[in-house]
């Protein structure tokens, strides 16, 4: 299978898009497929190769730059890079594009080529005035369809009315190799620089209030004995700022993928913030990425009792959820798992099983099925006039 994967940032990036996007190509690739990924042109240029040492990746793509005369101003290069990209005979010569950018996504409903559009968003629902174009392109005839990040954002598109055959549910996954052999805990902390008896705390990802980082602040009040660990500083913003009233609150600048890895590999305790604030009234941040990291490293996770987080965590078996807004549950959750080593080590062992089945190459097996199926219903004679 040819597949054009249209992406609309300028890479290398520290987004988590990127991230997944490049973890996606680089499984499709992995699984046989024949993978260009197309950007927007920028002044440093990476090859592929590049690319993929950056992100730690596997598996091999051709790198295609759109010229654009916005680099620097995301918006008009967004829409520029969707009306452009398609007219390349690079892209053109593909069996289907791929995207998870929704002006791309408009520009190819208009167009001649099969189409696949992927995300995280329920952006129907966020944005109602979004609701129109979504419908149109979705049920376009070349669309295959859409590759959804959890059930939560399958059935808002549902509900929009587009048919079930063409949404897929395709929660992201990870790379197994990064957990390979790690070393002992203590070992590791000595090399991260962390003390080696202190109950650990972690949480990896973007450090900025829309994250519900605020509720640590009323962790680490509850509970002086534990260090709470924020890997993925990028300078003195608001929360680094309000933090400054609490010693036991560490953070730790933005990280190698693999160095990422070996701090989550020395907690005691990995955090998803218990805060409704990112999923009900911000909507960034859905079935969050990084719960695959947490349950690949096979650290127990204290995480908000949310419907999109119960899709791949189960209060008391390989997570303990507790109820947004609720500090003293959730203090009490994770002074019960430093306080109580067998059910740290029970919901540990869960979250690594749970794992296993939730890698990118499983992952991309799963999306690439799906696609074949749809180019093949789409190609059938009768079916392409009637879809």
């Amino acid at each position: 299978m040819k597949i054009a994967y249209v992406f609309d940032r300028p890479l290398p990036a520290r987004e988590t898009d990127s991230e997944q996007a490049l973890q996606t190509l680089a499984a499709f690739a992995r699984q046989g497929a024949e993978v260009r990924l197309v950007l927007p042109a920028q002044r440093n240029a990476r090859s592929a190769r590049e690319l993929s040492e950056h992100y730690q990746v596997q598996g091999e793509f051709e790198l295609v730059y759109v010229p654009t005369p916005f680099e620097r101003w995301p918006t008009p290069r967004k829409w520029w890079h969707a009306a452009r990209a398609a007219q390349l005979p690079a892209v053109r010569s593909a069996e289907l594009i791929y995207t998870r950018n929704f002006p791309t996504l408009f520009a190819l409903a208009r167009g001649t080529q099969p189409f696949a559009y992927e995300t995280y968003r329920p952006w129907p629902d966020q944005f109602p005035v979004l609701r129109p174009p979504f419908r149109a392109a979705l049920q376009s005839r070349l669309c295959l369809g859409a590759v959804l990040h959890s059930q939560l954002a399958s059935d808002c598109y549902e509900r929009l009315g587009v048919e079930r055959e063409r949404l897929l549910v395709a929660h992201n996954g990870h790379d197994p190799a990064r957990f390979d052999a790690p070393p002992p805990r203590a070992e590791l902390r000595a090399q991260l620089g962390l003390p080696g008896e202190r109950p650990l705390v972690v949480y990896t990802g973007h450090i900025n209030l829309t994250k519900g980082l605020d509720t640590v602040f009323q962790l680490a009040r509850r509970l002086p004995e534990a260090l709470f660990l924020l890997v993925g500083s990028e300078g003195r913003g608001a929360v680094e700022v309000l933090a400054r009233k609490h010693p036991n609150i560490q953070f730790v600048p933005w990280q190698p993928f693999e160095t990422v890895t070996r701090y989550l590999l020395a907690a005691d305790v990995l955090l998803q913030p218990p805060s409704g604030l990112p999923l009900r009234f911000i909507g960034n941040t859905v079935l969050p990425m990084k719960i695959f990291l947490y349950l690949a490293a096979g650290r127990p996770i204290v995480a908000p009792d949310l419907p999109d987080l119960r899709e791949v965590l189960q209060h008391g078996v390989n997570a303990l959820l507790v109820p947004t807004g609720d500090p003293e549950a959730a203090a009490s959750a994770v002074g019960r798992l430093l306080a109580e080593p067998a059910l740290a080590q029970r919901l540990a062992a869960a979250a690594r099983q749970t794992a296993a089945g939730l890698t990118w190459d499983a992952r991309a097996r799963k999306v690439l099925s799906f696609l074949q199926r749809r180019l093949e219903q789409l190609r059938e004679p009768g079916q392409a006039a009637s879809r």
